[in-house]
C-alpha cells in the first residue's frame, strides 16, 4: 500500500469507530477520510509566506475601517445646511401650485 492509501485507511477506521462502528457505511467513511487527507495535504503544501501575508492584511483593512469611521464621525458632527431652491412665485409671496 502507498503511504496516502494507508493514511486514508487509518482515518476511515477512526471515523468508523467514532460513529459507533455502524454497518454499511464503509464507502461514506472512506470518502470522508479521503477528503480530510486531501485537505490536510493541501494545507501542508502551502508556503509559509502566504500565512504571513494573510496575517498582515487585516491590519491594513482595520486601518482603512478606522479611517472611514473617523471620516463618518467628522461628517456627522459638521452642521452643514444645504441651500434649498425657491421659485420666483414663492419669493413673491404667492402660494405654490399643487
Amino acid at each position: 500500500m502507498t503511504e496516502i492509501h494507508d493514511k486514508v485507511r487509518r482515518r476511515a477506521f477512526e471515523i468508523w469507530e467514532a460513529e459507533g462502528r455502524p454497518q454499511g457505511r464503509d464507502v461514506e467513511h472512506w470518502l470522508r477520510a479521503e477528503a480530510e487527507c486531501a485537505a490536510n495535504t493541501e494545507t501542508a503544501a502551502k508556503p509559509r509566506k502566504a500565512t504571513i501575508e494573510r496575517k498582515a492584511a487585516p491590519k491594513a483593512a482595520a486601518a482603512e475601517t478606522t479611517k472611514s469611521v473617523r471620516t463618518a464621525k467628522a461628517a456627522k458632527t459638521t452642521n452643514t445646511v444645504k441651500p434649498t431652491r425657491t421659485s420666483a412665485a414663492t419669493k413673491a409671496g404667492k402660494p405654490a401650485k399643487a
